[in-house]
């Protein structure tokens, strides 16, 4: 009966699981490659097959089949087989309240949108955009509601989808400590503001800076046999069949390199997560991450905590100088780590500073707060954003380009998605502090040998996929629970490192 239950169900996930590896497929073409003119008959694909993915996860026999496969988890007491029919049970439960219909509106509307964020940001007309959004704010709404349970607010819900067990005003106390003291830091950092080093100055060849980019991407384990690097508007990381297909895509721009290099080393963090997870369980939950903010602290951990120091610097920047040949002349690891680790209030959140991005998630949760309480329209989204760049960041975007049109996230309807990120840097601090403690991180990464601090990240953080919650993951490997002060006090630290203040 065991065999026969499990393998039932099994058969049943990976079923579903090869229509989403279609689904993502999909949808990473339309961010890459497809030509523009297929946006209307792609809108139409799209929703159908999450319309069949969707009745094939809320079908009847499906249930049947996770109560068979409960009753074996349990006389077995297999760890495994109970986090599975737990985390299975939760998804089915989940998607049953949704209607297809929804689903597939939902995924044609986020194609539609897609196509007119590009032209609206394009064009820096937020009108463009504003009625897909509208209708995102909508289907949302109607999403939350579907879900809805023991009274919770709409975003809360929306929160839930990214980050279980999340509340929004458990957020909020999280931003009431963060907020300030990323101020105090930055005020500190920018009372005495320095020019950008002249050899950080363009112009930069977008080849060489992509070979550069894939050398340290394969350096920090990123197995290009399980995966590619593309370029798209948004930088991304998609899993069609984790941990066997994971792409990242990335940006380039002949005025800065870091741009680019920052932003293949972030999705590479995510890349990692993906193709970390458990082989044996592909097509199951248990080779699934458990949160977005535990996998945007994997990216977060290789983008600031390792790539941004100096111990970084003085492996790659020998490397760096073979593929731009005298342009680095005389440059030190030190005083590459101090350019690229400005604390300078700026406009973009993909091109912000270690410190001053927590600023910009704090805005963009309160806006999506706002727009699901009903004390925001979409229509009021392009002043508010100016006025809560200037409330958090002290500057103003001249254009919607710059300012509510910069995020595709939106576009696909991901309200909630945001405090992800924020979540992510503190959980990633934790676990460069726990490290520490077991390994010799910048002897390490000076000598580039990144596999001791990948392994520990492999087996504590990756592999254990869904099977458990993610403060009880943090809390599991780094022995502590979370506290956004480790973050604060390790940002503060770098940056009297960096900037001597």
């Amino acid at each position: 009966m065991k065999d026969d239950a499990i393998s039932e169900l099994k058969e049943k996930l990976r079923g579903i699981s090869l229509i989403e590896h279609a689904i993502m497929l999909l949808e990473w073409d339309q961010e890459t490659y497809m030509p523009p003119g297929g946006a209307e008959s792609r809108a139409a694909a799209l929703g159908e097959i999450v319309g069949i993915k969707h009745r094939r996860s809320q079908d009847p026999a499906l249930g049947d089949c996770i109560e068979r496969a409960e009753e074996v988890a349990q006389s077995s007491g297999d760890p495994d087989l109970l986090a599975l029919v737990r985390e299975v049970r939760y998804d089915y439960d989940q998607s049953v309240r949704i209607p297809a219909s929804l689903a597939t509106e939902i995924a044609e509307t986020s194609s539609k949108a897609l196509t007119a964020w590009r032209a609206a940001r394009e064009k820096d007309e937020f009108s463009l955009f504003e009625p897909l959004l509208s209708k995102q704010v909508e289907l949302q709404g109607d999403y939350a509601d579907a879900l809805q349970n023991d009274g919770f607010e709409r975003y809360d819900i929306l929160l839930n989808l990214y980050e279980r067990g999340l509340t929004a005003s458990e957020f909020e106390k999280i931003c009431q400590q963060v907020v300030p003291g990323l101020r105090t830091i930055i005020e500190r950092a920018t009372e005495n503001p320095s020019d950008v080093p002249s050899f950080m100055k363009g112009p930069w060849d977008k080849d060489k800076q992509l070979a550069f980019a894939r050398e340290v991407a394969t350096e920090l384990g990123y197995d290009f046999e399980r995966g590619t690097l593309d370029l798209t508007t948004h930088p991304f990381c998609t899993s069609p069949s984790a941990p066997h297909d994971v792409r990242i895509t990335t940006r380039v721009s002949t005025d800065d390199f870091i741009s680019n290099l920052y932003g293949v080393i972030h999705e590479t963090g995510h890349a990692l997560y993906e193709q970390g997870l458990d082989p044996e369980w592909e097509h199951t939950p248990l080779c699934d991450s458990i949160s977005l903010g535990i996998h945007e602290s994997q990216s977060r951990f290789w983008e600031n905590e390792i790539a941004r120091g100096e111990a970084f610097w003085s492996h790659f920047l020998p490397k760096m100088c073979q593929h731009f040949p005298g342009k680095l002349d005389g440059v030190s690891s030190r005083e590459m780590a101090a350019a690229v680790n400005p604390v300078r209030p700026s406009l973009i959140r993909v091109e912000a500073d270690e410190v001053t991005y927590g600023l910009h998630i704090a805005l963009r949760f309160e806006l999506e707060k706002g727009l699901f309480d009903g004390s925001i329209s979409v229509a009021d989204l392009p002043g508010l954003w100016r006025e809560k760049m200037q409330e958090y960041l002290g500057i103003q975007p001249e254009t919607d380009r710059d300012g509510v049109l910069q995020d595709i996230h939106w576009s696909f309807g991901l309200f909630g998605y945001f405090p992800t990120y924020l979540l992510g840097s503190l959980y990633s601090a934790h676990f460069y502090e726990a490290i520490s403690r077991d390994i010799n991180i910048d002897q390490e990464v000076s000598a580039g040998r990144f596999d001791t601090i990948l392994e520990w990240l492999r087996t504590r953080v990756h592999a254990p996929g869904r099977r458990r919650a993610p403060l009880d993951l943090l809390e599991d490997a780094t022995g502590s629970g979370l506290d956004p002060s480790v973050m604060i006090s390790a940002l503060d630290r770098k940056v009297e490192m960096v900037h001597g203040v």
